[in-house]
C-alpha cells in the first residue's frame, strides 16, 4: 500500500470548524499524522492541494447499489463519494432464501430500483454477501442495512395482513441473526409492498431488536403523495415505542405541498426535545425517484392478500377493450398525478422522465415525449410503458417546489444522500441524475452560488454527520487515526453536470479521491484499485 503526503490544501475536516492549512500523511491506509509541516520526503506519493479544499470522503448514507456496488463507480467517485449505504427502503439482498418462489418477485422490484434487467438469488445471509464482495473487489465502501419487506417475504410471503405471533417472531429472529453478522440496521419502504402491508406494531417490535443492537432505524415513510405531516407521526410513535435510533430517508415532500414540511420538520424538532432521536437526509434535487407504478391507483396491482404485478398488467391490458374500467383508472390517474405532480395538461406531462432498462424505445424520454410521438393520452402512454415492459420502469418526477427545497436542504437535521446508485459503465438505464451529481450539486450550487449554506457546513453534512448517525467511530473526519477516505476538489469549479436530459453526465471539481489510503481519482483519470471495504457493525 502506498504512502501519501497531501500538502498545501485547505483543510476542512468535517467537524463543522472553518478551514486550517496543514498537511497530512497517509500510512498503512489510515491518516498517520496531521501536521503544519511535514518534513519526511520518503512518501510513495505527493499531491499538492495549493487552492483545493482537502475534506473527509462523502458518505452518502441513502443508495440502492446493492446489485452495482461491484462495478467501477466513476458516477460516484466523481462526486467525491467514498462510502454508500445498501439496502434502502425495506429492500436488500439478505436475508433471502432462493428456494422460496416468492422471493423472485422483491427480486425484480429490486432489480427495477438498482437498475439492471434482472437478479438472480445468489444469498442467503450478509455474511455470503459479504464474502462475495471480498473476493470480488469494491471501489467505494459499503455499509448494509437489513431491508423489512426481505423479513417479511420470507416469513410470510406477500400477504397483506399482519404477522401473527409466530410469524412476527420468525421475522425478529432473522432480523438478529443479520445484526450479529454485522448489519447496521433495518430500513423500512412503507410506501411499497409488502412494507405497505405492516402496521406500526410490527414495526415497533423490529425496531426493539435494532436497538438491542445499537443499530439504526432508516425509513422510506408512509404518505410522500398525501400525508406527511401524518408519516412523521408514526416515525415518532415507532422512536417512542422502541427507543431506536431513526433517520427518515429522503424527508422530502413528494408534491407541492408548500407549509407540509415545515409542520413535519417542527414535530421532529418538538421529539428531539423530549430525547428521541431523530434525523433525515435529503437530495438537493427538486425531483423523486421511484416505481411508475405509482402513477396507477394501487389495487389495480394488489391483491387481497398480496402484491401482483402480473395481475396489474392483466387488468391494464383489460382496460383496452373495457371502456368501464378504463374511465375509472383513469379518472384515479388524475387524481394521483394531480395530486402530487399538479398535471392538469398535456404539457404537464413533461415533468416524468421514464426510466426504463435496455429499452431505447423509452429510456430517458418523458411521458409528454412518448404521448406526443405516438399520438396517445398521456395515461395510456404510462400503460403502454408498463404492459410493454411488464412493469419493469421507473420515473423521475419534477415534484417539488424550490421554496421547500432550500427549507430541506439548509435544516440542521438534514443530511445529504443521493437515493441514487453505482451506474456500471455498460448499462444504458437512465438514472435520475442525482447518481451522478448530488454532493456536487450541493457544493456547486448550494454554497458557491446560491450561498444557501457554508461550505463547511456542508461538508459536515456529508461526512461526520452520517458518520456520527451510522456510529462510525474511524471515517467521517480528517483525525489522525482514521480511515484515509479524503475527498480533494476545488471549491470555484464544483459542480453536478449531470441533467434530466442527459444524466450520465460526471461531475466536474473533484480532483482526487482517496479510498482506505489508496488514490482511486487524480485529476480526471481513474486508478484501477479496489481499495473499498464492505464495512460491518462491530458493537
Amino acid at each position: 500500500m502506498k504512502s501519501v503526503c497531501i500538502r498545501n490544501g485547505k483543510i476542512i475536516d468535517g467537524t463543522g470548524n472553518p478551514w486550517y492549512k496543514a498537511e497530512i500523511a497517509v500510512i498503512n491506509g489510515k491518516i498517520n499524522e496531521i501536521s503544519r509541516k511535514i518534513d519526511s520526503k520518503n512518501f510513495d506519493e505527493e499531491i499538492d492541494a495549493t487552492g483545493l479544499i482537502v475534506s473527509p470522503g462523502f458518505i452518502d448514507i441513502h443508495t440502492h447499489s446493492d446489485l452495482t456496488i461491484t462495478a467501477p463507480a466513476k458516477n460516484v467517485i466523481t462526486q467525491g463519494v467514498t462510502t454508500h449505504v445498501i439496502g434502502n427502503c425495506g429492500f436488500s439482498l439478505t436475508p433471502m432464501d432462493p428456494e422460496n418462489s416468492q422471493s423472485t418477485v422483491l427480486a425484480n422490484m429490486l432489480a427495477s430500483i438498482t437498475g439492471v434487467r434482472s437478479y438472480t438469488l445468489k444469498f442467503r445471509n450478509l455474511t455470503e454477501f459479504f464474502e462475495s464482495l471480498r473476493k470480488e473487489g469494491i471501489v467505494i465502501n459499503t455499509i448494509p442495512l437489513i431491508g423489512h419487506s426481505m423479513l417479511r417475504i420470507q416469513v410470510m410471503g406477500l400477504k397483506k395482513r399482519a404477522p401473527n405471533t409466530d410469524e412476527l417472531q420468525k421475522m425478529k429472529d432473522l432480523l438478529e441473526e443479520e445484526l450479529k453478522r454485522g448489519a447496521f440496521g433495518m430500513s423500512t419502504g412503507l410506501d411499497y409492498p409488502p412494507g405497505s402491508f405492516s402496521k406500526t406494531e410490527e414495526i415497533i417490535e423490529l425496531c426493539k431488536v435494532v436497538k438491542k443492537y445499537n443499530g439504526i432505524y432508516t425509513t422510506h415513510f408512509r404518505g410522500f403523495a398525501s400525508g406527511l405531516v401524518r408519516a412523521t407521526k408514526e416515525v415518532i410513535k415507532i422512536v417512542e415505542g422502541s427507543g431506536v435510533s431513526a433517520e427518515i430517508s429522503h424527508f422530502k415532500p413528494f408534491g407541492f405541498w408548500i407549509g407540509d414540511i415545515k409542520r413535519a420538520y417542527l414535530l421532529v424538532e418538538k421529539a428531539r426535545d423530549k430525547g428521541l432521536e431523530i434525523t433525515f437526509d435529503v437530495f438537493p434535487h427538486a425531483s423523486n425517484y421511484t416505481f411508475l407504478f405509482a402513477l396507477i391507483p394501487p389495487w389495480v396491482y394488489q391483491s387481497k392478500d398480496k402484491l401482483d404485478i402480473n395481475k396489474g398488467i392483466d387488468i391494464l391490458k383489460k382496460m383496452r377493450s373495457d371502456i368501464e374500467l378504463k374511465n375509472r383508472i383513469y379518472m384515479e390517474m388524475d387524481q394521483i398525478v394531480s395530486s402530487f405532480l399538479k398535471i392538469k395538461e398535456f404539457e404537464d406531462w413533461k415533468k416524468v422522465y421514464v426510466s426504463a432498462p435496455d429499452n431505447e424505445e423509452f429510456n430517458g424520454k418523458t411521458i409528454y415525449k412518448i404521448a406526443k410521438d405516438k399520438n396517445l393520452d398521456p395515461r395510456e402512454a404510462v400503460i403502454k410503458v408498463l404492459i410493454e415492459l411488464n412493469g419493469n420502469a421507473s420515473g423521475t418526477y419534477l415534484s417539488m417546489s424550490e421554496e421547500d427545497n432550500l427549507i430541506t436542504i439548509t435544516h440542521p437535521l438534514s443530511m445529504f444522500a443521493s437515493d441514487g446508485k453505482v451506474i456500471p459503465e455498460n448499462s444504458n438505464v437512465f438514472p435520475n441524475p442525482y447518481c451522478n451529481g448530488t454532493f456536487t450539486q450541493v457544493l456547486g450550487k448550494y454554497v458557491r452560488e446560491l450561498k444557501a449554506l457554508t461550505i463547511q457546513d456542508a461538508i459536515r453534512k456529508m461526512t461526520s454527520f452520517p458518520a456520527q448517525k451510522l456510529g462510525l467511530k474511524d471515517r467521517g473526519l480528517i483525525k489522525e487515526g482514521n480511515w484515509a477516505d479524503i475527498t480533494i476538489f476545488d471549491a470555484d469549479k464544483i459542480i453536478d453536470k449531470a441533467t434530466y436530459e442527459n444524466p450520465r453526465l460526471y461531475s466536474e471539481g473533484i480532483e482526487y479521491v482517496i479510498i482506505n489510503g489508496e488514490i482511486v481519482y487524480k485529476k480526471g483519470e481513474f486508478m484501477d484499485v479496489k481499495p473499498g471495504h464492505p464495512i460491518l457493525r462491530t458493537t
